[in-house]
């Protein structure tokens, strides 16, 4: 199963995050830290492990030599797990040795990132997991700045990535159809004039389903349907449409991906998996 309606986000590299380390950096340390800076002098080393305190899936250790580069810090980073890894209470993610001075001051800021997008790869492995015969994918609910990290996160735990931005695809909501006139008018004028670019149409009744299957969208979008109406669209979808990929959205409980799991290969796009987040409790111990 591909996890990905355009290009997944398999992978970052430094200049994905490096101006969100920055601004992380002007904010923290306008002036320096005033405490470690009273009481430590930069010649005291330290080693300090960087340690799970909870279960979850491991995301974001790029972040880490972009900070010290970012920093000039007097450390050196080795780690023993990479980002993807399960993670149990107790278990050592990597060492930082070098200057205690220089570690102090960005251990909250490197903390922030891993803990951030570890509690998303670690949600999405939950859901994915849970419910392995469905794409659970992504939105764009994430912090601004954060879009690609975010995603790549999603991907970690073994989540989808719906479009990165809205340049990757078209998206037709009401809106859009309202404005154009009708579903096939809406359809037809986006596939002119982007050739080659994928089309995802929402339809938010039943009635409107033989108009979009007729328009022939690369997905359609099954948003806030109840259940008998959306096992109804998805038998017509497949026994007419099976070209067309199937999406389903709007107030995803546990209960409605339970139903939907009846159905192979669904798409369930949940604004959960990146809006609601809780940090994965991890922490740097330093000896």
């Amino acid at each position: 199963m591909n996890r990905g309606y355009t290009t997944p986000v398999t992978t970052i590299t430094e200049k994905d995050f490096e101006t969100l380390v920055q601004l992380a950096l002007d904010e923290d340390l306008p002036a320096g830290d005033i405490t470690t800076d009273t009481l430590f002098s930069q010649k005291e080393t330290c080693t300090a492990i960087l340690l799970a305190k909870e279960e979850g899936i491991l995301c974001g250790l790029a972040v880490i030599p972009c900070l010290i580069q970012k920093t000039k810090a007097s450390i050196t980073w080795t780690k023993a797990l990479d980002d993807g890894a399960i993670l149990t209470k107790g278990t050592i993610i990597g060492e930082l040795k070098g200057s205690l001075v220089d570690l102090l001051k960005m251990e909250r800021i490197l903390l922030n990132f891993i803990q951030y997008l570890s509690g998303i790869a670690t949600n999405a492995n939950r859901v994915a997991k849970e419910f392995p015969n469905l794409l659970i994918l992504d939105t764009r609910k994430t912090l601004p700045g954060y879009r690609k990290l975010a995603k790549y996160a999603v991907y970690t735990g073994g989540g989808a990535n719906h479009r990165l931005n809205l340049s990757e695809m078209a998206m037709l909501k009401d809106n859009h159809i309202a404005k154009a006139g009708s579903i096939q008018s809406a359809v037809q004028m986006v596939r002119e004039k982007n050739p080659g670019k994928k089309i995802e149409l929402e339809i938010d009744e039943i009635a409107q389903l033989n108009d979009a299957i007729a328009s022939n969208p690369d997905i359609i979008l099954l948003d806030n349907f109840s259940d008998v109406d959306t096992e109804k669209a998805i038998q017509i979808l497949k026994e007419t449409a099976p070209g067309i990929r199937i999406e389903c959205s709007g107030g995803i409980t546990p209960d409605k991906l339970r139903f939907l799991s009846k159905f192979d290969g669904i798409g369930v796009s949940m604004g959960y998996l990146t809006h609601t987040v809780k940090f994965l409790d991890i922490s740097l111990d330093i000896k």
